[in-house]
């Protein structure tokens, strides 16, 4: 009895340990203002013909400007699929937005997907002209 009741134990212990956290405790939201999204293109070159660069790919890539506070964070966004990928349709500028901060990322939230994540290239602090309440 006492060697079944431990096996048990030890199984609902283990099940515990490798549960998911639900999601309402994994994920606390900060709210933040969408500033501005600069699209960049990068074109690296495939094929050349006598130095005539004859096929090529795009690179897109955002950087997103995010007012937290007093504080302007830019992040990028590299889409998965390129070059026309579309961005989320709430990412418009000076609308609200949800994140959480993770090392050097900002996952943001989104409608249609849950999260996108996106890579935190520098902050600086706001100007106070240009102090919106978010």
């Amino acid at each position: 009895m006492g060697r079944a009741l431990r096996t048990v134990l030890l199984a609902c212990a283990l099940a515990l340990a490798v549960a998911p956290m639900p999601a309402s405790a994994a994920t606390d939201y900060e709210s933040g203002t969408l500033i501005a999204i600069h699209k960049n293109v990068k074109i690296t070159p495939i094929d050349y013909i006598y130095e005539t660069v004859v096929s090529y790919y795009e690179t897109v890539t955002y950087e997103l400007q995010i007012r937290i506070g007093n504080e302007i964070y830019f992040s990028r966004y590299t889409p998965e699929i390129q070059p026309n990928w579309p961005l989320p349709q709430e990412w418009q500028p000076n609308r609200p937005i949800q994140f959480r901060r993770e090392k050097h990322r900002l996952i943001v939230r989104v409608s249609y997907d849950g999260e996108v994540t996106t890579y935190i290239a520098g902050h600086t602090r706001a100007k106070e002209g240009n102090q919106h309440s978010p």
